[in-house]
C-alpha cells in the first residue's frame, strides 16, 4: 500500500499543478518523466512522434512494474500513470481498471486517477456521460490542473454549455504549464463550430475525438451529412466484410459501399475501428469527388506530376493524388513546409470539417 508522509501530506491537498507536484514518493524524477511523455503526447498530432512518446512512458513504467514486482508491492502512482497511458491509446476498458486499482491501493482522492476516471467518462458515454464527469469533477474544485480544467471543459462542451466550456479551456491554456496546445486546439473547435452548417449537438460526441475511427467516419458522412445524395452514378462495392458486425454503425458502413465509398479498402476486413490517417481522409475525397462528378479520371489526375507537389512524398505514393486532389479543391490543406503528412490522424474536427468543404 502506498504511504504518504507528513511532508508529503499538504503539497498532495493542495493538488498537482504541474508534473513535478503531481508525484509524492520516490521515485519521483521517473514518475515525473512518465507523466511528461505522456502529456507532450497528448498535446502531439504526429502519430509517429506520438507514439514514440508513449511507447516511452510505458518502458519505464513497465520496468518500475517490474522492481515492484520483485519487492512484492504494488503503487499507486504506476496504477494512475497506466491508467493515463491506457485512455491515450484509447483502451478505455484497461484504463478502467487501471483506476480501479489506483483506487484500491490508497485512501483519499489521487487527482490524476479523479481525472481519468472523468475522461474514460466522457471518451466510453459522451453527452450522456457530461454530468456524471462534472460531478466527479467537483472534488478538485479548488484545484489549479490543465487537465482537470480540459476534462470539465469538455464536459460542458458535451452539454452545449460553450461558455463554460471556452472558460475551462481558457482557465488551462493561462496556467503555462502541460497540455497547452490541447487547451488551444479545444478553443478553436469552439471558434470553428459557428461555422459548421449541421447541428452541433449530433456531432458533440466526436468533435473533440483526438482521431476519428472509419466507423465513426461513416456515421458522420452517411448520417449527418447524407454524402450519398450527392452522388451522380453510384459504383456499388462489396460489404461482404467478415468484422462489419462489431460495428455499431455497420448499416452506415454497408450504406456507404453500396454507393461506392471507402472503395480502397480492399480484401475481407473492414476494420472499423481503425484510426482515420490524412492519407485516408483523402481517400475519401477522392472518392466523392469521382462519384459525385462521374469522373475516374481523378483518380490518376496527379500521378505523373513532376515535381512532386509535397516534399515529404512521391507520386508513387498510394495517397499522393488523393491527397494532391484534395488540396487543389480546398478541401485539405499542405503544412507550410509544403509537407503531405499522410500518416498523421485526423481529429474529430478536421474529419468534420473536411466533409462540411465538400458539401458547400
Amino acid at each position: 500500500m502506498v504511504v504518504y508522509y507528513e511532508k508529503d501530506i499538504h503539497c498532495y491537498s493542495s493538488f498537482f499543478v504541474s508534473c513535478g507536484q503531481l508525484i509524492k514518493q520516490s521515485p519521483q524524477k521517473d514518475y515525473e518523466l512518465i507523466y511528461k511523455n505522456l502529456t507532450n503526447a497528448e498535446s502531439l498530432e504526429n502519430p509517429i512522434q506520438k507514439n514514440k512518446l508513449i511507447n516511452k512512458a510505458y518502458t519505464l513504467l513497465m520496468q518500475r512494474q517490474a522492481e515492484l514486482l520483485k519487492e512484492k508491492k504494488s503503487d499507486a502512482t504506476v496504477a494512475a500513470l497506466l491508467a493515463y497511458y491506457y485512455f491515450l491509446k484509447g483502451n478505455y476498458q484497461d484504463a478502467k481498471a487501471q483506476v480501479e486499482l489506483a483506487q484500491s491501493l490508497q485512501s483519499g482522492n489521487n487527482p490524476l486517477v479523479v481525472i481519468i476516471q472523468a475522461r474514460i467518462l466522457l471518451a466510453t458515454k459522451g453527452k450522456a456521460g457530461a454530468q456524471s464527469a462534472l460531478d466527479i469533477l467537483k472534488l478538485l474544485d479548488s484545484s489549479e490542473n490543465p487537465m482537470a480544467y480540459i476534462a470539465t471543459g469538455d464536459a460542458y462542451f458535451l452539454k452545449g454549455d460553450y461558455d463554460r466550456a471556452r472558460d475551462s479551456y481558457t482557465k488551462a491554456l493561462m496556467l503555462n504549464k502541460e497540455l497547452q496546445v490541447v487547451a488551444a486546439n479545444r478553443l478553436e473547435v469552439i471558434s470553428r463550430i459557428k461555422t459548421l452548417s449541421i447541428n452541433v449537438a449530433k456531432v458533440s460526441d466526436f468533435i473533440l475525438e483526438p482521431t476519428m475511427t472509419r466507423e465513426k467516419l461513416a456515421y458522420v458522412m452517411y448520417e449527418i451529412f447524407e454524402l450519398q445524395k450527392y452522388i451522380a452514378v453510384a459504383k456499388p462495392l462489396d460489404a461482404n466484410f467478415i468484422d462489419l458486425e462489431k460495428s455499431q454503425y455497420k448499416s452506415a458502413i454497408a450504406a456507404l459501399r453500396s454507393k461506392g465509398f471507402f472503395s480502397y479498402i480492399q480484401g475481407s476486413a473492414f476494420e472499423p475501428f481503425m484510426v482515420v490517417s490524412r492519407g485516408e481522409m483523402a481517400k475519401i475525397v477522392e472518392d466523392y469527388l469521382v462519384l459525385s462528378r462521374n469522373n475516374e479520371g481523378l483518380r490518376s489526375k496527379f500521378t505523373n506530376e513532376t515535381p512532386p507537389f509535397f516534399n515529404d512524398i512521391k507520386n508513387d505514393n498510394m495517397y499522393y493524388n488523393a491527397l494532391r486532389l484534395a488540396v487543389d479543391m480546398g478541401t485539405m490543406s499542405a503544412s507550410l513546409s509544403q509537407d503531405a503528412y499522410p500518416d498523421e490522424s485526423v481529429t474529430g474536427l478536421q474529419a468534420i470539417m473536411i466533409i462540411q468543404k465538400l458539401v458547400q
